[in-house]
């Protein structure tokens, strides 16, 4: 009884919209420095907050295991999500970080901090007392004087160099060692002479520094040059450095090409230029490229640059320089999880593409509210094997070949690499050889070609998604396009993993998801979350058809609902279907969004709200007669079963509304009556003539008649 009561209040919490909590702080849920040194005997606090459904509780991780709060090494709070760090943090409390934040609502987190105590404790090897190393040279030769023995650092040293005097086995400084046009280091800090003078007989020791917390070693061999005669003679330029670079993606780039040369010519000049392209981009011993970016179709600093050497006359020496840019997974744009509103019954899909460059990037690794769906994260290891109710089967690293079966399926004991042994043999890369043979290095497996079981398996492109499993793992046909459905309870992902839906989400599908793609040089992480809405509804629509007669005016209006949190940022956008002749005289139906561009227009009103459209019907005028037909026309264009659809949408839903507009028919246009002219025989004129020329003859006679009528008398 008690646990319904506890499902219906949660139930009864997502309806009334309980929110699950999002990271606010780092913003935009992303580290400003994935990495951070930590300088010993300091403090530090970083910042964890997130917004959400009250109470929000936090907890941290480090290499996928839970933070411990152990006083002046590292704790945390539980309540605001501050991570303390103390002044006894140590090396051993180095790893990833990542603040967990869970409400009733659901789970999220950070990615990771890679947190580094920054460690100098080492000294250089050998007895500060021990005598100088002397060193037999001549003049004007070229010399690299390595800094032997460094020791370890975190972060690595910074090599520079001093000359100082001995008396007996003491040391005393007398300057620090600028690089000059004759004197230039190597990033390794081994320091070149390009040629050799008398002002070299001197005695050399090299210090590192720890750029981080500042502490400076030096290195108790100290190495005198002795210079003897030399033949003094010119020295055309020669490559004594040019070692190709290897650089992550927003660091600078530094290529380094060192030439030793001679010349006692007078008034002659050495300069080195850098070409890329055929194009000088720089000049110097160095060129630094701030800030290098993943190539892409718009820009690409990867590749060949030639370092040119020019002295005087002499033909210019030539060495190339190969920069790699390096680079964690990267989001496609618009394809990385985001919280997500989704109407309840329909499909919910969270999104998880990502590129990666000239490297192979596994298949995404999707958790449900912090919870390992498919694939395990990173510091965990995938027992593989059937999912436990829909989930992976995840262990801590640490537990992975430790003697101790902890997958079911004792897949973390399988293939274990050697630990001991047998007499005779020895440990060579994780196998056993003869003592007599000497241990050597398996050969890289390179892009494009890929690497599984621990190194063992190098397969090439074509080997990969070829439909046949040839890792141990399954590595190489994970994540390929074109395969079946991924169904994991209630949650189905496409073959890429790419894609994961909630089909037919409920109200009660609020969550978090968060994916991880991985690749040989880091990961990235994408969160988000899941708010499950009412769907848009249609209280009062159009109806399905309007009839209409000339001179009519109609209202058509609509009123629809929503979640409350979207109901006013519904916008409702109205369309009509109207034939029209393509320039090429095609006649096609074209979908015209009002307020319309033609001068149809003037018969429609949308109101300011667009929920309510006039639609007024021109009168016409009957009878319609041929010539005279504008009005008629303009009736038919509009009423001719004419389509309309309304569009109601916000960002997460839509429906659409159609109806149709039927004009009352009208009598088609009438032909104009034609009056012909009347017509007269010649025959009848010429009857007319003759009658009225015998009229005349007549009158004539009678008129003589009657002015002779006195006669004559007997």
């Amino acid at each position: 009884m008690k646990l319904l009561l506890v499902m219906l209040v949660i139930i009864m919490g997502v309806d009334a919209g309980g929110a699950p909590p999002s990271i606010s702080v780092p913003q935009g849920n992303n580290w400003p420095e994935p990495v951070v040194y930590i300088r010993s005997g300091t403090k530090r606090q970083i910042t964890c907050t997130a917004k959400g459904s009250l109470p929000l509780m936090y907890r941290w991780t480090v290499d996928g295991n839970p933070v411990k709060n152990t006083g002046n090494h590292v704790e945390f709070s539980q309540s605001n999500g501050t991570l303390f760090i103390g002044s006894e943090f140590s090396v051993s409390d180095s790893g990833n970080y990542s603040c967990v934040v869970k409400n009733d609502y659901g789970e999220t987190m950070t990615p990771y901090l890679q947190l580094i105590r920054a460690d100098s404790g080492n000294l250089f090897p050998g007895n500060q007392n021990t005598p100088a190393e002397t060193i037999m040279l001549n003049l004007y030769n070229h010399y690299a004087m390595e800094c032997k023995n460094k020791p370890s650092s975190i972060p690595p040293l910074e090599i520079s160099w001093e000359i100082g005097t001995m008396i007996g086995t003491t040391f005393t400084l007398s300057e620090e060692v600028k690089p000059s046009d004759r004197l230039v280091r190597q990033p390794d800090g081994t320091l070149h002479f390009l040629w050799l003078t008398s002002a070299d007989s001197q005695h050399f020791r090299c210090f590192g520094t720890n750029t981080v917390n500042g502490v400076t070693v030096s290195n108790p061999l100290i190495m005198k040059l002795n210079l003897a005669a030399g033949q003094g003679n010119n020295r055309a330029p020669e490559i004594k450095y040019n070692d190709d670079v290897t650089v992550m993606a927003g660091d600078d780039a530094v290529l380094t090409c060192i030439f030793s040369y001679y010349t006692k010519t007078a008034g002659e000049t050495f300069r080195i230029d850098w070409l890329r392209l055929n194009k000088v981009v720089g000049n110097g011993t160095t060129l630094t490229l701030p800030k290098v970016k993943v190539p892409d179709n718009t820009q690409s600093q990867e590749g060949e640059y030639l370092c040119e050497a020019h002295l005087g006359d002499l033909q210019p020496v030539r060495a190339k320089v190969i920069l790699k840019i390096t680079s964690p997974p990267e989001f496609v744009p618009a394809e990385k999880p985001a919280h997500l509103s989704s109407p309840v019954e329909k499909d919910a899909t969270f999104h998880c593409r990502a590129t990666s460059h000239n490297t192979y990037q596994g298949a995404p690794v999707w958790m449900i509210n912090g919870k390992p769906l498919i694939g395990c994260p990173p510091f965990y290891f995938d027992c593989g094997g059937q999912p436990n109710e829909g989930y992976s089967r995840c262990i801590p690293i640490k537990q992975f070949c430790d003697s101790n079966p902890d997958c079911p399926n004792n897949a973390d004991e399988i293939n274990c690499p050697s630990k001991t042994c047998p007499e005779g043999t020895k440990l060579c890369y994780d196998a056993c050889i003869p003592n007599a043979q000497t241990c050597v290095a398996p050969a890289t497996c390179e892009f494009p070609n890929f690497s599984c079981d621990q190194g063992k398996k190098c397969l090439t492109r074509s080997q990969i998604c070829d439909g046949i499993a040839q890792c141990g793992d399954g590595k190489d046909e994970e994540g390929c396009a074109g395969k079946a459905m991924i169904e994991r309870g209630k949650f189905r992902l496409n073959s890429q993993r790419t894609q994961l839906t909630i089909p037919r989400a409920q109200k009660t599908d609020v969550m978090c998801v968060q994916c991880l793609v991985s690749n040989k040089y880091g990961n990235i992480f994408g969160d988000g979350c899941l708010t499950v809405i009412d769907k848009i509804e249609i209280d009062k629509g159009p109806n399905a058809t309007y009839d209409v007669e000339p001179n009519m005016e109609i209202v058509i209006d609509i009123v629809a609902r929503t979640d409350p949190d979207w109901q006013n940022q519904m916008s409702y956008q109205w369309f009509w279907y109207m034939p029209v002749t393509t320039p090429t005289g095609d006649k096609i139906i074209e979908k015209q969004k009002f307020p319309l561009t033609s001068s149809y227009n003037q018969y429609f009103k949308l109101s300011m709200s667009g929920k309510e459209l006039t639609f007024t019907i021109p009168d016409v005028k009957t009878p319609v007669m041929e010539g005279n037909t504008a009005e008629y026309d303009i009736y038919q264009d509009l009423t001719d079963d004419r389509l309309f659809s309304i569009n109601i949408s916000h960002q997460f839903d839509h429906r659409v509304v159609n109806f149709t507009v039927k004009g009352k028919e009208l009598e088609k246009p009438k032909p104009v009556p034609v009056i012909k002219p009347a017509g007269f025989n010649l025959w009848f004129i010429a009857l007319i003539v003759g009658i009225l020329v015998v009229f005349i003859v007549v009158a004539l006679i009678i008129c003589y008649m009657y002015r002779n009528r006195g006669g004559t008398y007997p």
